[in-house]
């Protein structure tokens, strides 16, 4: 299928949000997303005037993106990669390394200097997927989560 990337505008939030709902409603993740929810979400991070956001577009149609948000640090200009999603008729055919590729591209046209980074769930198809894209755990490093009820 021929695709091309581009950066990702608030004209296709709906778009998005439909991708976004139905992509991480689906194993692995089987979260309950509504496409409502999911607009809000994109919407407010794409608001950010820190935000750096690609799509993949096939046939006038969204069928992945990735976005985050740049942070300036002692040591550079870092990325948090905040959100990553592929149409799920498109996975395991290079399209998730395409939009990769081109973001790291866009990235280092912009200065982004000191790497990129992720939060992300354990297992094969979600830390697998990104070690064999050359990410790695970092040593001394955790997440924690205030869950008070």
């Amino acid at each position: 299928m021929e695709y091309t990337i581009v950066p990702m505008t608030s004209d296709c939030l709906e778009d998005y949000a439909e991708l976004y709902s139905g992509v991480f409603s689906s194993p692995p993740w089987n979260e309950p997303w509504t496409a409502e929810a999911a607009a809000k979400r994109i919407g407010a991070m794409m608001s950010a005037p820190t935000f750096v956001g690609r799509a993949m577009i096939s046939d006038s149609t969204v069928t992945g993106f990735i976005f985050g948000q740049t942070e300036y640090t002692y040591s550079g200009t870092e990325f948090q990669i905040q959100e990553f999603c592929v149409a799920s008729e498109y996975r395991h055919k290079g399209y998730g390394r395409a939009l990769l590729a081109d973001l790291r591209q866009a990235l280092a046209e912009s200065g982004v200097t000191a790497g990129i980074y992720l939060i992300t769930s354990e297992g094969e198809q979600t830390e697998g997927w990104y070690r064999r894209s050359g990410f790695r755990r970092v040593d001394g490093m955790i997440v924690m989560n205030d869950t008070r009820e």
